[in-house]
């Protein structure tokens, strides 16, 4: 019932600028609720296919086959240009208030407003502007890209899920030979990391920018 007091979310959006942000920075989070029965969806605005010349659907594969991974409800890929989102950013805005007219989500994850990376940002400050309702709303960190300025608000334990949020970005097999923190022991290690901040054995850090309880 309206205003009444929800401790679990029961429509959740996450929100990355690329396949595999969302995994990297909630994907235990996600797999949490999902299981507490919530409809978990999660967007991303570009399907890096310059990364994967010779197979540019790859990267959406694998982006699909995180989701199910993770029990997502659905995946929806938008096809702006990868390192091009700052450019697109009213486009980019007007899909995700379509985004919050269909899922009407009650909580929204999104990268860290302060990450260095032009479209995570650009994901970040838009979707602020775009979900204005009574959403709350998290930052995540997204490991090499902000993770140096990241300091977490809220802690959310995931030592049941580390295995399922691993799992998830082994998907992502384009990315282990490309990128040296893609690993799965730096994604155990953050994690680790997290707990040992929070007293959980792993977790995952987020950034309050505003709640409703």
């Amino acid at each position: 019932m309206p205003g009444s007091l929800r401790l679990h979310p029961s429509r959740v959006l996450a929100l990355g600028a690329h396949p595999d942000d969302v995994e990297l920075g909630c994907g235990g989070s996600l797999s949490r609720l999902a299981k507490y029965g919530a409809e978990v969806h999660s967007a991303v605005f570009t399907r890096c296919e310059d990364e994967t010349p010779d197979d540019p659907d790859l990267r959406f594969r694998e982006c699909e086959a995180a989701a199910v991974t993770l029990g997502l409800k659905r995946v929806r890929v938008f096809e702006f240009p990868n390192r091009q989102l700052p450019e697109h950013r009213l486009e980019v805005m007007i899909e995700m208030e379509k985004l919050q007219a269909a899922v009407q989500p009650d909580l929204v994850f999104i990268p860290f407003l302060e990450d260095p990376h032009q479209d995570h940002e650009t994901v970040a400050r838009a979707a602020i502007r775009a979900f204005r309702r009574r959403e709350t709303i998290l930052e995540f960190e997204i490991l090499r890209y902000g993770s140096h300025t990241f300091t977490p608000s809220l802690f959310v334990d995931i030592g049941a899920s580390i295995d399922t949020k691993v799992a998830a970005l082994r998907q992502y097999k384009s990315q282990f030979a490309r990128r040296a923190y893609f690993d799965e022991e730096s994604f155990r290690s953050l994690a680790r990391t997290r707990g040992a901040q929070s007293g959980y054995d792993y977790a995952e850090g987020f950034v309050i920018y505003k709640m409703f309880w």
